[in-house]
């Protein structure tokens, strides 16, 4: 007979991947231990591998459920407007926000994604791959006549001030998250020397 989930297993799995979010982030994907893990989430080596059976596991399921809601907030994001300007606003500020919430699991993804085996990274690719494809949309939308590479230089430009932000960017600091959101997107739309209204 197979053992039913406790009431609280969905939670206490969350709770699961953030402490190893921390611990990867931290130290490594390598760096960490099952028994460390288990240790930071405060339950046993047992229980852990009741939830994830290896560290690998653990570590895909944290990076697709990271990727796959970086897609579906992208998606959602630039559907709040039919102009193409104010998409790429709200896609940006929620971006940026996702970031600021999601911290460890994006370092985590920049630093041990190659952790993984090969199709299980392609999966998980194929959906940062869709936040790409928004942008370039979106590109495509704003500037027609641009040809395709022209296309996907400006959109690794613009993920590129996105995505490194955490490498600098205090959320506490005199620049808000949705202020250097709207800053950023200012900027990659008008340019340095055009003053914003």
């Amino acid at each position: 007979m197979v053992r039913p989930r406790a009431e609280n297993y969905l939670e206490r799995q969350q709770g699961i991947l953030d402490a190893a979010a921390a611990m990867f982030a931290k130290h490594g994907f390598n760096g960490t231990s099952i028994a460390a893990l288990a240790d930071s989430c405060g339950v046993s080596k047992a229980l852990l591998y009741h939830y994830y059976d290896s560290k690998e596991a653990l570590l895909y399921d944290m990076l697709l459920v990271h990727c796959k809601l970086l897609s579906e907030t992208a998606s959602s994001a630039t559907k709040q407007s039919n102009q193409p300007e104010e998409q790429l606003r709200h896609l940006v500020r929620a971006l940026m926000e996702l970031y600021m919430s999601s911290r460890d699991k994006h370092v985590v993804l920049l630093n041990d994604l190659h952790c993984l085996p090969e199709a299980q990274q392609t999966e998980i690719k194929e959906e940062e791959r869709k936040v790409l494809q928004e942008i370039k949309d979106l590109i495509v939308r704003l500037r027609p006549e641009l040809k395709a590479p022209q296309v996907t230089s400006l959109t690794m430009y613009l993920m590129g001030a996105v995505n490194w932000t955490y490498t600098w960017f205090k959320p506490q600091g005199h620049v808000s998250a949705s202020e250097f959101a709207d800053l950023a997107t200012e900027t990659f739309l008008n340019g340095l020397m055009k003053k914003s209204v």
